[in-house]
């Protein structure tokens, strides 16, 4: 018995590795449609890299358990195409691409984040015309983080509106520290344009672009939406007059 269960502990950090990163991702890279599709065996990584309507190619590389270093290649030819990099963290793929043109030699770098997609998402359901939005989503967000830790300092105040006609907006503000309510700084936009919600993924089309992309998984508690990405987790409090 203790020889088997030697083999399985040996064998059970292979498997992890291969749970968390196996699976279909999604993003939207230089305006296409693009998709990863990665299966894992131990440390190696294999899997497909999809762009548009025509482009496939194939995916070879290694992780560790939070790097992903691989190497995207023609299939037919081998010949290879570009190289990623890319972080794992909670089902994102933060990633960066560098690919060299094979005629004219040029390099294009991008950096682009796909986010997996969860059992029973699939590419029909992101074709819907109709978009879904949750409505506990809808209203005024605010999120709030003090200069340098420090509650005295004069706080950051972030605010997201999601409207139940679709449309959002967010913009910032630095506001006095200590509790006082009084601005210290105009209201600046960030960004506006579309949003929609599925499978807890909260997903944004901003006015420059035309599709919508993943923003951030998200969970609300009571009065509060906390939402999470590779780069952060946020808590936000509804806004009532």
């Amino acid at each position: 018995m203790p020889r088997y269960l030697l083999l399985l502990l040996c064998l059970l950090p292979q498997r992890l590795l291969a749970d968390s990163l196996d699976g279909h991702y999604l993003a939207t890279l230089d305006g296409q449609p693009s998709e990863i599709h990665l299966r894992s065996q131990g440390q190696h990584v294999s899997g497909d890299y999809i762009e548009g309507a025509s482009l496939r190619l194939r995916i070879s590389g290694q992780f560790d358990g939070q790097l992903l270093e691989a190497q995207i290649s023609d299939p037919q030819s081998s010949q290879l195409i570009a190289n990623m990099n890319a972080t794992y963290a909670n089902g994102m793929l933060n990633s960066h691409i560098v690919a060299r043109s094979p005629h004219s030699g040029a390099i294009l770098e991008r950096k682009v984040l796909f986010h997996r997609q969860r059992v029973g998402t699939t590419a029909q359901a992101n074709q819907i015309s109709s978009p879904a939005r949750d409505p506990a989503l809808i209203g005024t967000w605010v999120h709030e983080a003090a200069f340098n830790g420090n509650p005295a300092e004069p706080v950051r105040q972030m605010i997201l509106q999601l409207r139940s006609d679709g449309s959002m907006s967010q913009w910032q503000r630095s506001m006095a520290g200590g509790g006082a309510t009084d601005n210290l700084t105009p209201d600046e936009l960030l960004f506006s344009g579309l949003w929609q919600s599925r499978n807890g993924l909260l997903e944004m089309q901003l006015n420059s672009q035309t599709r919508y992309q993943p923003a951030a998984y998200y969970r609300l508690s009571g009065q509060q939406l906390i939402t999470e990405s590779n780069t952060s987790l946020l808590t936000w409090r509804r806004h009532t007059e």
